[in-house]
């Protein structure tokens, strides 16, 4: 149906943006069907233009030349799914579970925005991919999962409707009830996943057979072998998930993609303390592929177009069409045929080698997604006469988005500064991700130490955006001497910091309107991945970071000096460890000082005899220990365990800003930080975002009082907890925004019954310290009536079960928490 191109749009100081130019194909025009092509074209585009997420690609432009409709997509640097199980099977391997578990969670993050998705007035779109499969995932060279080709979706605005008994998809990724013509909803979607999900873990098909037919009948009768069979350890729990997945009866199929990848990350939670790196598997399994699509991209650039083909679809995975009884297939009008790499007249070989043949001599995989500007130069793989065309149209269109000749007017537009763990990849992403939703037509990204520009063209003017990363400490010596617009820190702004603000004329910035909560960390104790210790406390955390511990035998580990690594002063992350591990006590002296997280991480992979400490984005190779506190349980630096601050070194990531901003820009980037496209922003970073989820409690021991045994028995938790400013009843700031995501999350549960447990520090006497937990559950209590949301059970609970012990401030601050819980949510 469609054509594909690689493109590159408009330089600016030699930065080039490629891009992907999907086309309806010439000859279709003049086809009795022609409209009905262009017009699933169209639908494709329409809903492409609705669909922003970091999981999904997506469509920049739509536009026509000489009567042949075009999509502009951006480009993606990577491999099919489909070709990473293939090039697998054939070398024998079977990708880590790890890998495959958060390969299927990313899905489900597309798939679940997707799904939720509304039109302007709020009503929903009604989405159904219905054509999931390892054709239709991408999987980036920097780690990225992207569902792509909408072109067969279902949602209530498609002009082209479905024959009745006319299935649309791959027969091997297909739901019971879509193969037999049914009307499907979203949990067609959630079989095809549970199908990916299957074959990822144990590297085999499904659902192929010799013909069609075959297929179908496996599909509708044979059985489905669970994960137990065929991976014998497999956990339990994962064996589960993807059973429930694949359920031909409906009612007992998952109902949602946000229900099945909330399992699937509670087992990711409980089996590693950390998100994988998808890159680097990758990188290494297509190396070589990487380098040569790398040198074809560098050739075109240059002015010498060489053969950089599109893979042709495998017939026995390719879409079908298929009449209810599923005998007779033919091929799909509305998933687009990707150029093969036969010259015209050449035979396409389908052999038994063809994969492998087309593997090695096909070095470019482009994906299909969205981009700005359709580019001026076409990459193609034989000439074509509807390309000059084209690219005549395409320079037209970069000539309303000129590359930028002259500098950006000083001083930048948007300052920030402050701490590394936030400005050295984060605070990038965010303000790209921004601008390009503000619709910036060109971002190029210059770096060096601590500091990044970005310099974009927005609304036809150039500008600049500055981002240095010196340390919490400089964010707000920088907003006292107006030298920056958002301060950037990985801790609470401080007595004396607070003092000199307010006395700059800045007033009090803990304030909701100028302290902005953008995500949480996990500060990780790290270890070398053979070290055989599991968990430390903080008393031997301290004595091993000031120098009172030196050998690993001490603390129970194996015999052993023990080599000790830190970040440098100006760091939040040193900060934050100083004030809750050291506690006023001097560092080992002599211990080296680093200024980049991801080079401490790396020396300490690399030492047996090293530990250290590092925000958890960045805990990379090394090993994340548990840590806790005598009285206290051990917890490893979970996403769970942080966002509900009940891991003893977790902290809060924060963006501060003056109460009249130099510029508006500042106000709004803000505002997107704290969206739920920002947000998933800040855990495409790796770190932990602030949405709302439920999981099951932990079992109660023995520190449980008896009333809270049998409030939370058939409850499941909230994934945060309120707290309170220090020495008042008032909410902090992260709590007066949480407030809202609360009720926002509370809408998908109406009949749920809402329980709020308040919890107070041990300072006081038993019976004042019941009745402050008390008091505290019933402030929030308030808050959420005052926005519509009753709570069935308000209680306190003293000092019990405290996440912290009581003897410092900090630590006290920590235990003055309500919890919130949902009974009858399952």
């Amino acid at each position: 149906m469609a054509d594909v191109f690689l493109a590159v749009r408009g330089e600016l100081a030699g930065f080039h943006k490629l891009v992907v130019v999907k086309r309806l194909r010439g000859e279709l025009i003049g086809n009795p069907d022609g409209e009905r092509y262009r017009t699933l074209l169209l639908d494709e585009a329409r809903l492409a233009a609705r669909l922003g997420h970091p999981n999904i690609v997506q469509t920049f432009e739509l536009g026509e030349a000489d009567g042949l409709p075009f999509l502009v997509m951006e480009y993606l640097d990577g491999q099919p799914l489909s070709e990473v199980l293939a090039q697998a099977r054939h070398a024998g391997r079977v990708l880590p579970l790890e890998l495959s578990l958060q390969i299927v969670i990313e899905m489900l993050r597309g798939l679940a925005y997707a799904h939720d998705l509304t039109d302007f007035d709020g009503q929903s779109l009604g989405v159904i991919h219905r054509d999931v499969s390892p054709h239709n995932v991408f999987w980036t060279y920097d780690g990225t999962i992207k569902l792509l080709d909408f072109g067969v979706a279902k949602f209530s605005l498609n002009t082209d409707d479905t024959e009745t008994g006319i299935v649309k998809g791959k027969l091997t990724y297909m739901a019971p009830e879509q193969a037999r013509g049914q009307p499907v909803d979203q949990r067609a979607d959630l079989f095809a996943v549970g199908i990916v999900m299957w074959e990822l873990i144990t590297g085999r098909r499904l659902l192929y057979a010799a013909n069609p037919a075959a297929s179908l009948e496996r599909l509708l009768l044979g059985e489905l072998p669970p994960l137990t069979r065929i991976v014998p350890g497999i956990d339990r729990e994962v064996a589960r998930i993807c059973s429930r997945a694949l359920e031909r009866d409906l009612g007992a199929r998952y109902g949602t993609a946000a229900e099945m990848r909330d399992d699937l990350e509670r087992v990711m939670a409980r089996r590693s303390p950390r998100r994988p790196d998808l890159a680097p598997f990758l990188q290494w399994m297509f190396r070589d592929q990487r380098a040569a699509a790398a040198q074809c991209i560098r050739d075109g650039l240059a002015g010498a177009p060489a053969p950089c083909p599109l893979a042709t679809p495998d017939v026995s995975s390719s879409t079908s069409e298929l009449t209810p009884s599923g005998a007779r297939p033919r091929r799909a009008t509305s998933t687009p045929i990707l150029e093969t790499s036969a010259q015209p007249g050449e035979p396409v070989d389908r052999g038994p080698g063809a994969r492998r043949a087309r593997s090695r001599r096909w070095p470019l995989r482009l994906a299909l997604s969205t981009a700005t500007i359709v580019a001026s130069v076409l990459i193609d793989r034989a000439p074509d006469a509807g390309a000059p065309r084209l690219a005549a149209r395409a320079t037209a269109v970069a000539a309303r988005a000129a590359p930028l000749t002259v500098a950006p007017p000083e001083p930048p537009a948007l300052r920030l500064c402050g701490s590394n763990t936030v400005g050295a990849e984060l605070a990038p992403a965010l303000v790209e991700a921004f601008l390009e939703r503000k619709g910036a037509e060109a971002i190029a990204r210059e770096s060096g130490p601590e500091h990044v520009r970005l310099l974009v063209r927005l609304a036809g003017a150039a500008l600049a955006v500055d981002i240095r990363a010196a340390g919490s400490a400089t964010a707000f010596a920088g907003l006292a001497d107006r030298s920056c617009d958002i301060g950037m820190a990985s801790r609470a702004i401080n007595d004396k910091e607070r003092a000199a603000l307010a006395a700059a004329g800045l007033g009090d910035l803990t304030s909701p309107a100028t302290e902005h909560v953008i995500g949480l960390d996990g500060i990780a104790v790290i270890v070398h991945p053979g070290n055989s210790l599991g968990a430390l406390d903080r008393g031997q955390l301290h004595a091993i970071f000031t120098g009172k511990v030196t050998d690993w035998a001490q603390v129970g580990g194996p015999a052993g000096a023990i080599t000790v690594l830190s970040r440098d002063d100006n760091s939040g992350t040193f900060d934050t460890f100083k004030n809750l591990v050291l506690r006023g006590d001097p560092l080992r002296p002599g211990a080296p000082r680093l200024a980049d997280s991801s080079a401490l991480s790396d020396q300490v992979a690399g030492d047996p005899a090293a530990i250290g400490f590092i925000g958890l984005a960045y805990v990379r190779s090394a090993k994340a220990l548990a840590v806790g506190d005598q009285g206290t349980v051990a917890k490893l630096p979970t996403s769970f365990t942080v966002t509900t601050e009940g891991y003893m070194l977790s902290r809060r990531l924060y963006m501060y800003t003056p109460p009249r901003p130099r510029m508006a820009l500042a106000t709004e980037l803000v505002g997107f930080v704290l969206s739920p496209q920002g947000q998933a922003v800040v855990r495409d970073a790796g770190f932990i975002d602030l949405s709302v989820t439920l999981r099951d409690g932990e079992r109660c021991d023995a520190r449980c009082p008896a009333s809270y045994a049998a409030l939370t028995a058939s409850a499941q938790r909230l994934s945060l907890d309120f707290r309170f400013r220090t020495g008042s009843d008032e909410i902090d700031s992260r709590a007066s925004r949480d407030l809202d995501r609360v009720v926002q999350f509370l809408r998908g549960y109406p009949n749920a019954r809402l329980l709020l447990l308040g919890f107070s520090d041990a300072a006081g006497v038993p019976v004042a310290n019941l009745e402050l937990s008390q008091h505290r559950a019933a402030t929030i209590a308030h808050e959420l009536e005052l926005r519509g949301i009753h709570a069935a059970s308000i209680e306190g609970m003293g000092a019990a079960m405290p996440v912290a012990p009581n003897t410092s401030e900090a630590d006290r601050q920590r235990n003055r928490r309500v919890e919130v819980w949902l009974e009858g949510a399952r």
